[in-house]
């Protein structure tokens, strides 16, 4: 969002409105969890582990501020959690095994995606092509495009549309996809960075 709104201001009305995994989580926790077990906000603190540092500048944004209450009160990105973990001594081989920590249960296929790279394009395509098919799809074969490094891409017929989506991962491909989709080069109808 804030790369959109420095370089790409024409392109905001065609962002989701929806939430980051990252800010509907964080929020979940402070306005929902907090309250099924009796804790003030205040006294949660929720941290996000992501691979992009671009979550650390998200998580201060004030729209994701309840009450003067950040949703995501710190980020660490997988790089840094990795090196605490090296500094730790920690051996994930040399661990016991241990239980999975399910405080919300177990949701669908399409939320266990959801976080990850292309998730939420995979869940929005996966969810359309049931409401206008009613046909339910397990996967979604994206494929690299060749003169876009680090763009995967998929096309998919939903009844009589044809629906185009592309995955792109890192700030500087997203650039040069939309400055080709803005030459005409490339069309599609979701793009997920």
């Amino acid at each position: 969002v804030k790369c959109a709104e420095q370089s790409y201001p024409d392109k905001l009305p065609q962002l989701s409105t929806c939430r980051s995994p990252q800010a509907m989580f964080g929020s979940l926790l402070k306005n929902y969890y907090t309250k099924q077990h009796d804790i003030a906000a205040k006294d949660l603190f929720v941290v996000s582990i992501m691979p992009c540092t671009a979550k650390k500048f998200e998580a201060q944004r004030p729209e994701f501020t309840t009450e003067d209450v950040r949703d995501v009160d710190a980020v660490l990105t997988t790089q840094e959690l990795a090196r605490m973990i090296r500094a730790a001594g920690i051996v994930f081989t040399e661990l016991e095994e241990g239980s999975f920590d399910a405080p919300f249960g177990f949701g669908t296929g399409a939320g266990v995606i959801y976080g990850m790279s292309g998730g939420v394009a995979t869940a929005v395509v996966r969810e359309a092509t049931y409401m206008l098919t009613g046909q339910r799809i397990n996967d979604v074969p994206m494929q690299p495009v060749e003169a876009l490094p680090g763009v995967n891409a998929a096309e998919l017929q939903l009844g009589d549309r044809t629906v185009r989506l592309a995955v792109v991962s890192g700030l500087g491909n997203a650039r040069n996809l939309i400055a080709a989709m803005d030459r005409g080069e490339v069309a599609y109808d979701i793009v997920e960075v």
